[in-house]
């Protein structure tokens, strides 16, 4: 768990940890890096460290669930500009805001921890369960997987998409994507 306090000083030293990690990740496997590594590679000390996160994984877990509150900040902008027809289209807002900010994401696939993007991702959008609920007709016992199904399909096409180096622009594979997925055939047309 992080505890990061509202001060400038827990702020930046929570920062200077994640640039240290950050560097190490580049050079080491994450899994063997150790918190006398990092707090050498951020120039803060021990304490400083144990201050702020339990863990190494809480400096991703910090960084990730900042990235994802700022994307959905995004994503709730985007549906405001763009009109009620947008909110089925939850892709398009998320490659454009990872366009330019997929840096999390590249370091949690490097140190094999994209469980945590998956994790901040759903803690974002907990908020919007009821309303989803509500806006899609959805039964209360169903919507944690319709949540999660949504969550897979847009969390896996991003982690793709940052793989092959974003080469497509953001709308541009969305609106493909989102006609591929309208498509799909399902096993009763097989049949």
């Amino acid at each position: 768990m992080y505890h990061i306090k509202n001060d400038q000083r827990s702020i930046r030293s929570a920062e200077m940890l994640y640039e240290g990690l950050n560097r190490l990740i580049q050079e080491m496997p994450f899994n063997t890096i150790k918190v006398n590594d990092l707090v050498e590679a951020s120039n803060v000390g021990r304490t400083t460290f144990y201050r702020n996160f339990d863990t190494i994984e809480d400096i991703l877990r910090l960084r990730s669930d900042q990235v994802f509150d700022e994307m959905i900040q995004y994503v709730i902008e985007y549906i405001e500009k763009y009109g009620n027809e947008s909110r089925m289209m939850l892709l398009k807002p998320v490659l454009r805001y990872f366009y330019l900010h997929s840096e999390i994401i590249e370091l949690l696939l490097q140190a094999d921890r994209l469980d945590i993007a998956m994790q901040s991702f759903h803690r974002a959008v907990e908020p919007f369960e009821e309303p989803a609920r509500a806006y899609l007709g959805i039964h209360e016992n169903y919507v944690d997987y319709n949540i999660t199904i949504r969550i897979g399909i847009v969390t896996n096409i991003l982690v793709k998409w940052i793989e092959t180096g974003k080469k497509e622009p953001p709308d541009e594979i969305a609106d493909t994507l989102s006609s591929m997925i309208k498509q799909m055939v399902t096993l009763d047309q097989l049949l």
